[in-house]
């Protein structure tokens, strides 16, 4: 295999490694949403319980 031939190789080796990491970027950013989606949610739930405390007293 000349020079030439390594470094194509090389550089389809690194073009799929690029894609594989872009993938999962994406798929982390996804998670991130759902977990901000969660964190939200908990935190509205905890104040509701704190306000309704709040009121009972």
């Amino acid at each position: 295999m000349d020079a030439n031939e390594q470094a194509n190789e090389q550089l389809i080796q690194a073009r799929a490694e690029i894609a594989a990491l872009k993938a999962e970027n994406e798929r982390l950013k996804q998670d991130i949403i759902k977990l901000r989606g969660v964190l939200r949610s908990h935190s509205q739930d905890k104040m509701a319980t704190k306000l309704k405390d709040a009121l009972r007293e």
